[in-house]
């Protein structure tokens, strides 16, 4: 008997677990993806400052999670969506709007893909 509670509660901690991972990838994974909206829009204004700023703000985040991301997913994807992130940042800075925005694209591109693995769908689980 007590191997079978051993296992229900192995079970509902697996699924508690996943929950929470779920939970936090996909409010981050939004979370950027607002401010990477908010920031093209500001730099298609012509407001790079103000785009500077907000690149700015979502790499110094995405610096402080990236520590829990390289936990949940491969090590090469947060790599990527930093170097972007890092490069938008400079691109804002220098006013550079093609780049700024085709380097948005890409971090975008990046951030749905992570989004897109930690769906409950059956190719992602097996």
């Amino acid at each position: 008997m007590k191997r079978g509670w051993i296992a229900v509660i192995m079970i509902a901690l697996s699924l508690l677990l996943g929950g929470i991972e779920y939970l936090y990838v996909t409010s981050s994974t939004d979370s950027y993806l607002q401010m990477l909206d908010d920031a093209d829009g500001k730099m298609a204004r012509g407001e790079t400052y103000e785009a500077a700023e907000t690149a700015k703000r979502l790499d110094n985040r995405f610096r402080r999670q990236s520590g829990m991301f390289n936990i949940f997913m491969f090590h090469s994807d947060v790599g990527h969506i930093s170097s972007d992130l890092a490069m938008l940042k400079s691109y804002a800075q220098t006013g550079s709007a093609e780049e700024f925005l085709a380097t948005s694209a890409c971090a975008k591109r990046e951030i749905t893909a992570i989004r897109e693995s930690k769906m409950m769908m059956w190719e992602n689980i097996f």
